[in-house]
């Protein structure tokens, strides 16, 4: 039995997770057949199994690298100077692909929703980016940058949902995606600092005005 190269063998499994990319983009997840990504792959059904399970699997794969991109980026924020919001704003900025792209990251997550073993994946990922959430958060109360009352899981939760809100806005309406980035990155800001740095950087709020930044 010839001996498998670990090298050649990833190398192969991420042309073809690159291929599948491409069908979903431009047929959908569901559209886009085992065959359709086969052809664009250039191999036989046959030999996509040698790599993948199935098509499920190769979603799951995608969904799995998406997640870990995102984490490694809020790991190496911590460990860098940068501000919070300067470290999270690529996450709120139109990802590369535009609309279709933003779309199928929506699909993929209502897949995991539908599919037990995608689920986990996405559940488990979730968790992890919460934590490094979490951990950034911390790190900026201890320097000041974060209001110390906050509750730091359901402010990691709240932005998470910046970051899902940027994506429907540049999968609605790309042409108001650079419009919309101050914006979140604004709501950000507020969320995260403090009432002495906020005022600061702009006029006095009153109290109703704060306790609905809090909120």
């Amino acid at each position: 039995m010839r001996k498998l190269d670990p090298v050649k063998h990833e190398k192969k499994r991420q042309e073809i997770l690159g291929a599948a990319m491409r069908c979903f983009l431009c047929s959908g997840l569901k559209g886009a057949s085992t065959a359709d990504i086969c052809a664009e792959a250039k191999i036989s059904p046959g030999h996509l199994y040698h790599y993948f399970d199935s098509k499920d699997a190769i979603v799951a794969s995608l969904i799995e690298g998406r997640l870990e991109k995102v984490a490694e980026q809020l790991k190496a924020g911590i460990q860098s100077e940068s501000s919070i919001v300067e470290t999270l704003a690529p996450e709120l900025e139109a990802q590369p692909g535009g609309a279709a792209a933003m779309a199928l990251i929506f699909d993929m997550m209502a897949e995991s929703k539908r599919n037990p073993e995608m689920g986990k994946i996405v559940d488990s990922h979730n968790r992890s980016i919460r934590e490094s959430l979490v951990e950034m958060l911390r790190y900026g109360q201890s320097r000041g940058e974060v209001e110390g009352k906050l509750d730091l899981e359901v402010t990691a939760t709240t932005i998470m949902a910046l970051m899902h809100a940027a994506k429907v806005v540049a999968m609605q309406n790309p042409k108001e995606a650079d419009k919309a980035l101050p914006v979140l990155r604004q709501l950000l800001g507020h969320l995260l600092t403090t009432p002495a740095e906020s005022a600061k950087a702009g006029p006095p709020r009153t109290k109703k005005t704060v306790a609905r930044v809090r909120a």
